[in-house]
């Protein structure tokens, strides 16, 4: 359908049964016209709805053929370079299935489990996970019912290994299931496994982590969160490796589940936020408006199944082309997961204007960029500065608003992991919490 020469393509979401029905989750980011502005609470960059003329600064002449040649290379090259770079990021993760998944992704973000008073310990002399804080640390579950357990513990030991970290900098765990729990000890004693082993006859422990019968690799980085579920072998050398090069901060304490607070308005547990959204509504725990967009730029979305970003942002806005690294980096590292979105608030005229002006080019963004000139998702919330993400589960419900950069992989794996649960990502249909105290042994 043609108006005014543009043709309309819109997805309208009127209700919010029909809203999330197909998207999984919406996070927006939203560019408004104007200067720039630094908002302290934030310690973020913002820009202003004043409407001003553009620095001279910030206008270029439109390229020449021949820097667009070679734009168009560099461009190529980098698809290269960020389509290898996410092949092997997918080499990091073992194949789980439906069940253990969406078990296991409830622990991510958050501290490490505490260890149960009633775990029998072998080789394990820490009081406490807290006193492994500054180290990252492997978790192996497994069971001695079958040699594959051990030979997964073996297998991940020889992984870690693999990274040459030093003892002050890993540590490695064998969990023990309560599968086949009573005749644990004798058998890894007869396996000769020389390494800290908890036995977790009840469950709590494995229950807490999401692990139940097949054997799961976990990661814990230096502040106590778990940060990876799932690993392969290659994973955990790789991960380590990346966990031990940042710094330990021994002020700031683990994510703790148990504090956080949940929205009343669904079944699943999805975490709330109390820090201030900035320059806009904040609709947090309630109905997310509908979902428009006129036109997409570099393809439409698929959103069945996913956690939906939405950027709002405006090609004029520096603050927010600064901020398309990041947005790219959450949809290059959660493909199956997340779903980001661009919108800008710019008429299609001015977006095409915009785009030759700052030289930007379909391969800046690796998820698509659409355009709603009327700034209706804008107006429904009440957006006054930018930029600024809002995240919305499947069921249609705000869950987190803030400045992008405040889209840690913590917080973006937590409301992953409840919108999984929200989807019912399980291949039984049955609930995948607290599995072994519900199991008959």
């Amino acid at each position: 359908m043609l108006k005014r020469r543009q043709q309309i393509d819109s997805v309208s979401f009127p209700s919010r049964s029909s809203f999330f029905g197909a998207l999984v989750a919406c996070s927006f980011m939203v560019v408004m016209d104007g200067g720039a502005w630094i908002d302290q609470s934030h310690g973020s960059l913002y820009a202003s709805l004043a409407a001003q003329d553009q620095p001279d600064a910030e206008k270029k002449a439109p390229p020449s053929a021949k820097e667009r040649a070679e734009q168009k290379k560099k461009e190529k090259e980098a698809e290269r370079a960020a389509a290898e770079a996410a092949k092997e990021r997918a080499k990091w993760f073992a194949k789980l299935d439906s069940d253990d998944k969406a078990a296991t992704d409830g622990a991510v973000g958050y501290e490490v489990p505490e260890i149960p008073s009633d775990a029998e310990r072998m080789a394990f002399q820490q009081p406490d996970m807290l006193a492994l804080r500054g180290k990252v640390v492997v978790i192996q579950t497994f069971s001695t019912r079958t040699g594959a357990g051990l030979k997964a513990v073996e297998a991940a030991r020889k992984a870690l290994d693999a990274a040459k970290l030093s003892a002050d900098d890993a540590f490695f765990l064998a969990v023990h299931t309560p599968d086949n729990a009573e005749q644990a000890k004798d058998a890894i004693e007869k396996a000769k496994l020389d390494c800290p082993v908890l036995i977790d006859s009840k469950g709590t422990f494995c229950d807490a982590l999401g692990a139940f019968r097949k054997p799961v690799t976990f990661m814990v980085d230096r502040q106590g969160n778990v940060q990876f579920a799932g690993l392969s072998e290659t994973g955990v050398t790789a991960a380590a490796k990346e966990l031990a090069a940042k710094v330990y901060d021994p002020e700031a304490m683990p994510n703790k589940r148990d504090e956080t607070k949940v929205a009343e308005n669904s079944a699943v547990k999805f975490p709330t936020f109390n820090e201030p959204v900035g320059s806009a509504a904040d609709l947090r725990g309630k109905a997310a408006p509908p979902f428009v967009a006129e036109r997409w730029w570099n393809g439409e979305p698929s959103v069945q199944g996913k956690l939906v970003l939405i950027d709002f942002w405006a090609t004029w806005c520096k603050p927010c082309r600064e901020m398309i690294p990041h947005m790219n980096e959450i949809a290059v590292a959660y493909p199956k997961d997340v779903q980001v979105l661009g919108i800008s608030s710019e008429s299609w005229r001015e977006f095409e204007e915009g785009v030759l002006r700052y030289r930007l080019n379909r391969s800046d963004f690796k998820y698509p960029v659409g355009v709603d000139g009327q700034r209706r998702m804008m107006s429904a919330f009440s957006i006054s500065g930018i930029p600024h993400v809002v995240a919305i589960s499947s069921d249609g419900i705000v869950r987190w608003q803030g400045f992008p950069g405040a889209l840690t992989p913590a917080v973006v794996n937590s409301l992953i992991a409840s919108n999984n649960a929200l989807l019912g990502k399980s291949g039984s249909g049955q609930a995948v919490t607290n599995r072994w105290s519900r199991a008959k042994r």
